[in-house]
């Protein structure tokens, strides 16, 4: 059984966290004109529209934006700056990549930036190359030292955080697992041209789909508010959590802030999800309809 000591060492690091975030979420609105912001897609077919969709919506909010699409390349990147967001989007595998160290030690360094990441799951099908796909993801929130995981689109057999299906809690930064969760078979939405596969690294799948007509940039234009939506309640509910539960009562501040986290988990998967639908509905929007299962077997 540890100790009083430990106990009590225990505590006072995770307030110290807590109030060094508080001290940074107090500066926000100050610092939003020049938020930066760090991305990185794997380019895989689950990961081409969020990563799109979150760079277009950050750069829209007027944050700089930095993309990477190799993993050593972002490594490098996470330890440059003390961005205020990082985004993850990448096909999920049990394995944990290396740059998840690095990420991790950011994160602790600067427990008042969100990292998040997208991490969808392939249900072990192959997929094309030529298709785009939406798919169950492991929606995973990092922030205030604490982790928020929301399994979106899978189903889930255990027990959810606070009676909430599919979303798990976790002290410290906890790289997702699969367990009690069942991801869907993943289903292909877009067709994608042939640039997407020629230059794979730099292609913009909302910027392309944009540039064919205005349906396609009257959603971008409808995710964009969303996101900034979701964005400012988060911001909104965080401040209530420390203005309601001073780190002086540490266990009510972190469930507040744990909940506050799914909440935003869930308005962005919304987000997402409206913005694949109505990008569906666009006619000029190419689907996979001829490809086998869709671009999926």
């Amino acid at each position: 059984m540890p100790s009083r000591f430990v106990m009590g060492m225990v505590t006072m690091c995770r307030v110290g966290t807590l109030l060094a975030a508080a001290a940074l979420l107090g500066g926000c609105a100050a610092a939003s004109a020049q938020t930066k912001v760090l991305i990185y897609s794997d380019q895989s077919a689950g990961s081409l529209l969020p990563a799109s969709a979150l760079r277009s919506g950050a750069q829209a909010a007027g944050a700089t934006v930095t993309l990477t699409t190799a993993p050593e390349t972002f490594e490098s990147e996470i330890s440059r700056w003390p961005w205020a967001r990082i985004y993850v989007t990448a096909k999920w595998d049990s394995a944990v990549p290396h740059y998840v160290t690095t990420l991790r030690q950011f994160t602790m360094s600067n427990p008042g930036s969100m990292v998040y990441l997208h991490l969808w799951h392939d249900q072990g099908r192959t997929i094309s190359p030529e298709v785009c796909v939406t798919a169950s993801a492991a929606q995973t929130l990092w922030k205030d030292g604490i982790t928020v995981i929301r399994y979106a689109d899978a189903t889930d057999s255990g027990s959810g955080y606070g009676g909430q299906s599919g979303v798990r809690t976790f002290d410290g930064q906890v790289w997702p697992s699969w367990t009690d969760i069942t991801p869907r078979r993943p289903t292909g939405t877009i067709l994608l041209p042939p640039e997407a596969n020629q230059n794979r690294a730099e292609f913009d799948l909302l910027g392309w789909l944009g540039g064919r007509d205005t349906c396609a940039q009257n959603c971008t234009t409808r995710f964009h508010q969303a996101l900034q939506g979701c964005n400012d309640e988060y911001l909104s509910d965080t401040s209530d959590c420390y203005a309601i539960h001073p780190p002086s009562n540490p266990a009510a501040l972190i469930e507040c802030l744990k909940r506050a986290g799914a909440i935003f988990s869930q308005c962005l998967d919304a987000a997402l999800f409206r913005l694949n639908n109505c990008l569906a509905r666009c006619p000029q929007t190419p689907k996979p309809e001829q490809m086998p299962g869709g671009g999926v077997e």
